[in-house]
């Protein structure tokens, strides 16, 4: 009896081990490898959600002036807190990837870096005709006229063809503007009549040649190095440039009179290699533009009132101000703009003097 009861609970033993082996064994290993996986799949999705994919990219230029090396700093930064650090500029704004214009735009073009702050060179490749008419004088009559160009259609169409021939995007709804440039001279000089046996330095330009001869002065093409040293020893007695070249180069102490012709103005752009700009999104382009519009307007703010400062200092050392009011434009006018008209009209394209004039207030 005692034999038999002890086989019998041994076999029930058995039975019930092969049961929990068969079905609560398995149910358990299936039923903890979700669970396992499942923390990790959460915790991997709240990393993935949380930083953003950072987008560094080079900003180049080379020490044009401070003030638009300053501007660039700035631009830079606005991107970077605009973004919340998912772009990053890496800044070589001071001639660290070189200082010749032509190299930086060939670099730009061919995507050694992305963005370039340069004046009109890329331009002057492009559209080599049309930036023959805007270094000729008294084509824009003030800041305003020139960004209203760029703003315009046929501003839109030049950075057209800049994309199509060189892959490079100009940024054009807020220009850097340099100052304007002024007359200087030995003598004072207020109305066209006064440039007879002037000996005017100029740029090797053909544009800015053909204006100044137009007013009858001796034209002579004096590379900006050896300037100073022309004017000391009279080569030339005349010049015209920005007030921050004149400051730089320190010709108020070799011109005694400085005339507010304000017959030219240039600017800076800010350029994209036109690929890498294809590949942001939209918000990080808007990011770039609203950062871009930002910089730009302190360093246009920051322009005028460092002309102002110069105007002040230049007195100071010695120089005469003939002021605009002082001087009669338009008899420059009236010599410059026929010649443009007529015996320069093959220097830029039929009709764009009259469309740039149209685009005055």
């Amino acid at each position: 009896m005692k034999k038999r009861f002890a086989a019998l609970l041994v076999g029930l033993m058995v039975a019930a081990t092969g049961l929990m082996t068969a079905c609560g064994g398995g149910t358990s290993a299936s039923s903890a490898a979700p669970a396992a996986s499942s923390a990790p799949a959460s915790s991997a999705a709240a990393d993935s959600a949380a930083p953003q994919e950072v987008v560094s990219f080079k900003m180049v230029g080379n020490n044009s002036s401070a003030l638009s090396t300053e501007a660039a700093k700035k631009i830079a930064a606005i991107i970077e807190e605009k973004s919340g650090g998912s772009l990053k500029p890496e800044l070589y704004l001071e001639g660290q990837l070189g200082d010749n214009d032509e190299d930086l735009c060939t670099g730009l073009s061919e995507g050694n870096y992305e963005m370039l702050l340069n004046a009109e060179m890329l331009f002057n490749w492009a559209v080599p005709e049309w930036m023959e008419l805007f270094n000729m004088a008294f084509i824009f009559e003030d800041q305003q006229h020139l960004q209203k160009f760029w703003e315009s259609d046929m501003g839109k169409d030049l950075g057209q063809m800049l994309i199509e021939k060189y892959g490079v995007r100009a940024y054009l709804d807020t220009i850097a503007l340099r100052g304007p440039r002024y007359l200087t001279a030995n003598k004072e000089i207020k109305s066209v009549a006064d440039m007879a046996g002037v000996k005017l330095r100029t740029p090797n330009n053909a544009g800015v040649i053909a204006s100044w001869q137009a007013t009858g002065a001796n034209v002579t093409p004096v590379a900006w190095g050896e300037l100073f040293g022309a004017l000391q020893s009279g080569i030339v007695n005349a010049q015209e440039n920005p007030l921050a070249n004149i400051d730089q180069a320190g010709l108020y102490q070799v011109q005694s009179y400085l005339m507010q012709t304000e017959h030219q103005y240039t600017n800076y752009f800010m350029y994209f290699n036109d690929a890498w700009y294809q590949t942001l999104t939209a918000e990080q382009q808007a990011i770039i533009s609203e950062a871009i519009d930002e910089g730009f307007k302190w360093h246009n703010e920051q322009v005028n009132a460092e002309d102002e400062q110069f105007l002040k200092s230049f007195q100071e050392k010695g120089m005469t101000l003939v002021t605009k009011d002082q001087i009669d434009i338009d008899s420059f006018k009236e010599k410059i703009i026929p010649a443009l008209l007529e015996e320069n009209k093959d220097l830029y394209p039929e009709g764009a003097y009259e469309k740039i004039q149209a685009l005055k207030d």
